[in-house]
């Protein structure tokens, strides 16, 4: 039985407005696994990103436990990994210099196991020729790949990926979410997306956490369960893939 990497017990966020309280999420329970891909859909404004939000301690519950490996998140944590809608690569470094951001500020920057482990990822994934070049050279596929490394060189227990590949056209789209799903898995690690993109979604993970409008609670867990298919592109000819669209969406666009 692998163990809980995160854990969200009976959470609820709410927040002051001049004239009233809003309540952002009412009660929302679930885990997320060793090695575990699990995504969060749902409607527009129901909470995803406060959630990520919630897991980096950028923000804290207003009652309810969140747990990361066992402990209460209580401030912004180093075990976290968070990668954004855009890439935010900085473009007067190069690509070695924004890999090695986290680690420079953790003033380990000149760690031989870091040096050493990035070097490796960076040759793994195809970027070793690349590591004095300006993120501007790149590609949008590329620059993706760039900041995943980026996420990993802190080496965190889980990656937070929030839209990360909404910025991106349709073809480069499907070729970066093949490719940062199989580093993800290739290293080992938990990952949690926040997505609109409900195909998305069944493509990469292992299961799908769909949430109500809001106030959010979590209205329904999916398991995937599409191994068989090893890669998103892949799996989106699985013959499971359209059932499985059709009951997530039904259950999204209800709420909406």
């Amino acid at each position: 039985m692998k163990k809980d990497i995160l854990k969200f017990q009976n959470v609820a966020l709410s927040y002051q407005t001049n004239d009233s309280e809003i309540t952002a999420l009412k009660d929302i329970s679930f885990d997320v696994k060793a090695g575990e891909f699990v995504a969060i859909v749902g409607p527009s404004g129901c909470g995803k990103t406060t959630i990520l939000s919630l897991v980096a301690g950028l923000l804290k519950a207003s009652s309810g436990k969140i747990l990361l490996e066992g402990e209460e998140i209580l401030a912004t944590s180093k075990k976290i990994g968070y990668m954004f809608q855009h890439d935010h690569l900085f473009e007067w470094r190069t690509i070695w210099q924004n890999v090695m951001l986290g680690p420079e500020l953790e003033g380990k920057k000149k760690s031989p196991e870091i040096i050493a482990r990035v070097t490796e990822l960076l040759e793994k994934y195809g970027l070793k020729d690349f590591i004095k070049s300006k993120p501007r050279e790149l590609s949008g596929g590329m620059r993706q790949r760039v900041a995943l490394i980026r996420t990993l060189a802190t080496n965190p227990s889980i990656l937070l990926l929030d839209e990360p590949f909404s910025a991106l056209d349709f073809q480069t789209r499907l070729k970066v979410c093949d490719d940062v799903y199989n580093i993800i898995k290739s290293e080992n690690k938990t990952a949690l997306l926040v997505t609109h993109d409900i195909s998305e979604a069944i493509s990469m993970a292992d299961k799908v956490i769909i949430l109500s409008k809001r106030p959010s609670y979590v209205k329904d867990i999916k398991i995937i369960d599409l191994k068989d298919y090893p890669t998103p592109l892949e799996r989106r000819e699985h013959p499971k893939f359209r059932e499985l669209f059709d009951e997530i969406w039904k259950e999204v666009q209800f709420e909406e």
